[in-house]
């Protein structure tokens, strides 16, 4: 869309001038998109030659465009002042995803939740996504997620108390050795370090302890924990065991 959007205002500034746009397949996804790309074709007379490009030669101060008509099966050779290429949208926000804890793609883009159910929320509460940030989108797209993660984020700041999942990790400090494998593993940065200290002062060891505003409750930690001193709140493994007799 946005190459069609260049071709149209580069006819707007130099109407005498000639644009050829080489393409493979077009995808013009959109409430008028079509339309659009259709009057770009008709009423600028831009030329889309469905085809790749071969080769950019440079001579004679021009650009030598050579490339092949798949349609006709001609080669092409078109003499170009300039030459544009369509790039792609690369992701740049893995340093900010970080911070928040904020899972991606296999691209780098954010991840949202669900792509229907929760399209602007993240797993980690409180976050939510708009914009390219999640993936390549045009302006009204853009404009209405921006709507939807405003809305979002005015529901938490309206309620005087936040309410949240119950389902959160917890800790047995009594068999905790302290070796902080949960931390390593945890996504959320929910674990952190507590030391137990006698009435002295005198330190006795330190344990893991979870920060029950960051647990998403995923259970990786549970999974990580070495002497089983991780659980989940009601998912515990004497809970399962008992569900499962009462089933049996």
């Amino acid at each position: 869309m946005y190459t069609a959007k260049h071709a149209l205002l580069y006819k707007r500034k130099v109407p005498d001038g000639r644009a050829y746009i080489f393409y493979m397949d077009i995808r013009a996804g959109g409430k008028g998109y079509e339309e659009f790309i259709r009057r770009v074709m008709e009423e600028e007379r831009v030329l889309y030659i469905r085809g790749r490009v071969a080769k950019v030669i440079p001579e004679n101060g021009k650009l030598i465009v050579e490339g092949i008509d798949t349609l006709s099966g001609q080669r092409i050779e078109i003499a170009a002042d300039m030459v544009v290429l369509a790039m792609a949208i690369v992701s740049n926000s893995n340093e900010l995803v970080q911070k928040l804890r904020v899972a991606t793609d296999e691209y780098g883009f954010a991840q949202e939740a669900h792509p229907k159910l929760r399209p602007v929320e993240t797993l980690t509460s409180g976050v939510f996504v708009a914009g390219v940030i999640q993936g390549p989108k045009d302006i009204p797209e853009t404009v209405a997620q921006a709507s939807g993660a405003a809305a979002k984020a005015l529901t938490l700041l309206a309620k005087d108390v936040l309410e949240r999942e119950p389902t959160i990790a917890q800790v047995n400090e009594q068999t905790c050795v302290g070796c902080f494998e949960c931390q390593r593993v945890c996504p959320y940065g929910a674990i952190e370090r507590r030391e137990i200290r006698d009435r002295q002062g005198n330190l006795i060891k330190v344990v893991a302890r979870v920060n029950e505003g960051i647990c998403e409750g995923c259970g990786a930690c549970v999974v990580a924990c070495k002497n089983k001193s991780m659980d989940l709140a009601g998912f515990a493994e004497e809970q399962i065991f008992a569900e499962l007799a009462a089933v049996m």
